[in-house]
């Protein structure tokens, strides 16, 4: 077998050139001769391979001359070329044992015929010939052809002699790849190999080139059939280069400008707009480019046939969008246009990046003047108001309402002076609805104008980050005013949650485009800072009536307009916080005398005195969300500066509420109340709630320093059951994981003394109180087991591992153990909370375990059935939130009672954890279910076979009952020999037909799944 890499290495030391023509007679004639399966052109393509350019062994900037290295001659050339065509196209058999791919192959005869320019006279006629052959051509060989050529033109030196007399030729071959095409890959492969030609091409032979495509393509722009591909012609040779751009612009756009006044159909006019938004597109970046001064004027002088654009074209497609009664193809139309029209605010003359030394002030330059930019702002903004109430939804609509959407936020990062115009004018909408429509239009408009004005403001930052501050400022300052206008006239509170959803809603949009360009998060916080912002912007502080000592006369002083985004985000987070203060301050009131503690508290305001407590209690929420949205985006070091935890304890009226610099001596006694109680346990705690689960654990710790966090515990752990009661657990929660309580000797007593008289019952205690009490151990647990508890919370666990005994509350308690380690959002990671990586497995062993002894009846003193029954609710309840490996050595004994529990409860939360524990379990370990399989079945077809009793039952419960069975049942012939199945399977067919009706959609889907799942079994 001949040694190819030898003979390649003894070619390129040769010193002459027959020695080289004869070595290369000698390869040729042993590639024709050999046998097939030694694979002659793979060898021998890895042999040349390494002497090839870009072959691997060249330094990383050398660009290799084949000819010089080899001193080839045009007859050996020829010789060489004569070998390796016949293998084009190349492929190797599927049997092959080659140490070579078939791309790798492809790509080093790829390199032969783009290795030297004085091949272009065979290499373009042999490659066009080939394309040419119609049909015959598959996808996969018209894609390497593509390629090779592509190669070629980007390799050749030399392009006047090598590329120019061909362009012509390959222009006339391959623009019906892309006019009678039909494969999308091949016509992608055209239009690069188009743009590849157009490259290389200078001078009179790029200006007949382009004429040529000019002139072919132009007469297309007049039919419907073909002018979508003629647009893709011209575009992809005209996008290639600013010079290339120069010389098709001007007779492309005047062509589609006359196409448009006559369009054949409404699809001819889509596609001519969608070409002349391409062409503005690559305007758009061909502008950037780096040009020589001669080209850039060249550049510059067409410019004129731009600047009417929008008047000429895309006005009256744009203005169909907004039309009342605009038909289905008035809405595709106006659909196409929206996004030409954006980007033309965004056109810059091609002058500016060049000329002028001020940077940002290149990039305000417009093509367009200033009053038509504010019209096409306007015009798309017409659009956009379609999506409110009132407006009927077209078919189509949403496309234009979210293409609309896109250009205008476009157009207003270029153009930031069109802002603030759309905000005005939402908010006299939004005040006209309000003062004159009904609630629902309302908060249906707000939330509609609302979103458009957050997303087109503050969603991305302009290239002058102060202009999008700006936007910011404006925008928030009108929706808050307008919210303090709201609650001055007792407008329905629904009003105000939409008002104040909106400027969060705008405050996240712009933090998010903050953090998109990476800034420096760490920044120093000076002394009062919140009082220094307000007198900075008195416009935003003097809303609420709020009074500021002193005022600043200078407008964004603080920001300079060549500021970083960096310094944008520190100022922008401040004023967050001082909108928080602004609301928070708003919503309560100081009382003198609290009338439990007899000390000075704070309360809601009169602005929810005959406010409905839901609705009420969703705005605080809302706004306290706010709050912690802000104060969690400040660094440790930075909350530690702001003293962030008072803000949890005085609600930012820390001129009323005094926030205790030091711990007292002692714990204040339950029985003389705690002057916090009115924060722990009473409506504005779900404001504190907000702060404290933004705050870092070392501000937490800061509370307990000065005794506050106690008082809230214990103030929290007696409360009474209110609305707001869910939000005094989760404080407790909150305060138990990012801080250790056991470290508190006083606190750890009092909570032992008020935890010994709960259980057993005590005559002293009602059964509602004790419940609540409890409940309240639960949620310190919750929060203390996640960091792992130490010996002195001995007692709270044992409270919770004995309360399903209790003969009057078991059952509830039982069932509100679940919280302890069901996922919790102030137990999240993103939240600060210390979340220790086995809690899970510690609180199995340490809760879970004793109550399934308990639950089998392994445990002596627990043999009452019904107390069973209480631990094996709580163990399932709680299993269902773990990974099967944590519980799989009592996994049998979990299968059994998850089918007795499943057997002997009603549709509940009870029966939805077996299912849980159930299914989990068979996919885990299916042979642990092999001996349940009747039951299971019987179970499951029981459970999405209920009819409920009322319309009153919870259809929620019922459907995630129903999937979590249909889905067991369904899984059961994938896990299970068909021989167990068989005996059930006529009933289980049976019934999940009828179940294929339910009225839960779900159950519906899961039903026809698991249907087709049986009726597979063999």
């Amino acid at each position: 077998m001949a040694d190819f890499r030898q003979w390649a290495l003894e070619f390129v030391l040769a010193d002459n050139e027959g020695q080289q023509t004869a070595i290369a007679n000698k390869a040729a004639n042993e590639i024709q001769t050999a046998a097939a399966n030694t694979n002659p052109v793979a060898r021998w393509v890895e042999a040349v391979q390494p002497w090839m350019p870009g072959g691997g062994n060249e330094a990383e900037n050398e660009t290799p001359d084949w000819t010089a290295r080899a001193k080839v001659s045009q007859d050996v050339l020829e010789e060489v070329y004569g070998v390796f065509k016949p293998y084009f196209p190349i492929s190797l058999p599927r049997a092959s044992q080659v140490a070579i791919t078939p791309e790798e192959l492809k790509i080093a005869l790829r390199k032969c015929f783009s290795a030297n320019h004085l091949l272009a006279d065979k290499v373009f006629p042999f490659l066009l010939g080939k394309l040419d052959q119609g049909d015959a051509v598959t996808v996969n060989v018209k894609l390497d052809i593509l390629k090779t050529m592509q190669a070629c033109l980007d390799e050749y030196s030399h392009p006047q002699k090598a590329i120019a007399p061909y362009a012509n030729q390959v222009w006339g071959s391959l623009k019906y790849e892309v006019r009678n095409g039909e494969i999308e890959d091949t016509i992608w492969g055209t239009l690069e190999v188009l743009k590849s030609l157009t490259r290389r091409l200078t001078g009179d032979s790029l200006r007949d080139y382009t004429l040529s495509v000019t002139r072919d393509c132009v007469p297309d722009l007049a039919t419907t059939m073909y002018a979508s591909s003629a647009g893709r012609l011209m575009v992809s040779v005209l996008s290639s280069k600013p010079s290339a751009f120069v010389l098709m612009a001007a007779p492309v756009i005047t062509h589609i400008k006359e196409n448009l006044r006559h369009p054949k159909a409404p699809v001819h006019t889509q596609d001519l707009l969608k070409v002349l938004y391409v062409i503005l597109e690559t305007r758009f970046l061909l502008v950037d480019t780096n040009m020589a001064a001669e080209d850039r004027e060249d550049f510059a002088a067409i410019d004129s046939f731009f600047k009417s654009l929008y008047e000429d074209v895309f006005k009256n497609p744009v203005n169909l969008g907004s039309k009342p009664d605009a038909s289905y193809d008035d809405i595709k139309v106006a659909t196409q246009a929206v996004p030409g029209a954006g980007v033309l605010v965004c056109q810059r003359p091609s002058k500016s990046l060049d000329l002028s030394e001020n940077g940002a002030r290149d990039i305000s330059q417009r093509l367009l003047p200033e009053s038509t930019c504010s019209e096409i702002c306007s015009s798309l903004f017409a659009i956009l108001k379609k999506s409110g109430p009132g407006y009927t939804r077209s078919s189509g609509g949403d496309e234009l309402i979210n293409d609309a959407a896109q250009a205008l936020q476009r157009a207003i990062r270029y153009f930031p002076r069109g802002f603030n115009g759309l905000v005005d004018e939402s908010l006299s909408i939004i005040r006209s609805s309000r003062q004159n429509g009904n609630v629902t239009d309302t908060v249906e408009t707000i939330k509609t104008l609302g979103g458009l004005v957050a997303y087109l403001g503050s969603s991305e930052l302009p290239f002058t980050p102060r202009d999008g501050f700006d936007h910011f400022i404006y925008s928030i300052r009108a929706f808050l005013s307008e919210l303090f206008d709201s609650l001055e006239s007792k407008s329905d509170p629904e009003i105000w949650c939409a008002l104040v959803a909106t400027i969060q809603s705008t405050i996240r949009y712009f933090n998010d485009a903050c953090l998109a360009k990476n800034p420096d998060k760490e920044f120093s916080i000076e002394d009062e800072p919140l009082q220094k912002i307000g007198s900075t912007y008195p416009a935003l502080s003097l809303l609420g009536g709020e009074t500021v000592a002193e005022s600043s006369p200078g407008y964004h002083s603080r920001v300079s307009q060549s500021a970083s985004v960096a310094e944008i985000r520190s100022e922008f987070l401040l004023i967050t916080l001082l909108i928080a203060r602004q609301l928070y301050r708003r919503a309560t009131k100081v009382i003198d005398t609290h009338p439990q503690t007899g000390k000075q508290a704070l309360s809601l305001s009169d602005d929810f005195a005959n406010v409905d407590e839901v609705s009420g209690h969703q705005y605080l929420h809302l706004i306290s969300t706010l709050a912690g949205f802000v104060i969690h985006e400040f660094s440790e070091t930075q909350q530690t500066s702001l003293k962030a935890e008072s803000f949890a304890i005085s609600l930012f009226r820390d001129e009323s509420i005094t926030v205790p610099k030091t711990a007292p001596e002692a714990q204040s006694s339950l029985e003389n109340g705690s002057s916090w109680s009115w924060l722990a346990s009473e409506a504005p705690n779900v404001l504190a709630f907000g702060i404290l689960q933004a705050l870092q654990p070392s501000a937490v710790s800061r509370l307990f320093d000065i005794g506050v966090a106690q008082e809230l515990i214990l103030s929290g752990f007696a409360a009474d059951t209110n609305f707001s009661r869910p939000v005094t657990l989760s404080i407790l929660t909150i305060l138990a994981n990012k801080f250790k309580i056991e470290t508190v000797p006083s606190l750890i007593t009092a909570l032992e003394q008020r935890s010994s008289s709960l259980l057993p019952a005590s005559t002293s205690e009602n059964d509602a109180s004790r419940l609540e009490q409890i409940t309240s151990i639960y949620a310190l647990v919750a929060g203390m087991v996640r960091q792992y508890s130490g010996k002195e919370a001995k007692t709270l666990l044992d409270v919770v591992k004995e309360s399903p005994k209790d003969p009057k509350l078991g059952t509830e308690l039982a069932r509100r153990l679940e919280m302890i380690v069901a996922p919790q959002q102030p137990l999240t990671k993103e939240c600060y909370a210390i979340i220790k990586p086995l809690w899970t497995q510690k609180v199995y062993f340490q809760l879970v375990s004793p109550m399934l002894q308990a639950a089998t009846g392994k445990e002596a003193e627990v043999q009452d059935q019904h107390v069973k029954a209480n631990y094996s609710t709580a163990v399932l309840l709680m299993v269902k939130h773990m990974n099967f490996p944590i519980y799989e050595a009592d996994a049998d004994s979990i299968l059994r009672i998850s089918i007795a529990v499943a057997q002997n409860s009603g549709i509940g939360p009870e029966t939805k954890a077996a299912l849980d524990v159930i299914k989990n379990t068979l996919a885990e370990a299916p042979e642990k279910g092999k001996g349940h399989i009747r039951s299971i079945i019987k179970i499951c077809s029981s459970v999405f076979s209920h009819k409920p009793s009322s319309a009153s039952a919870d259809v929620e419960t019922e459907g995630a009952c129903g999937k979590l069975a249909l889905e067991i049942v369904g899984s059961l012939p994938q896990t299970y020999d068909s021989q167990h199945l068989i005996p059930h399977a006529p009933q289980v067919q049976r019934q999940l037909t009828l179940v294929c009706g339910h009225r839960v959609r779900e159950v519906r889907k899961t039903a026809r799944l698991a249907r087709a799942a049986w009726a597979d079994l063999k």
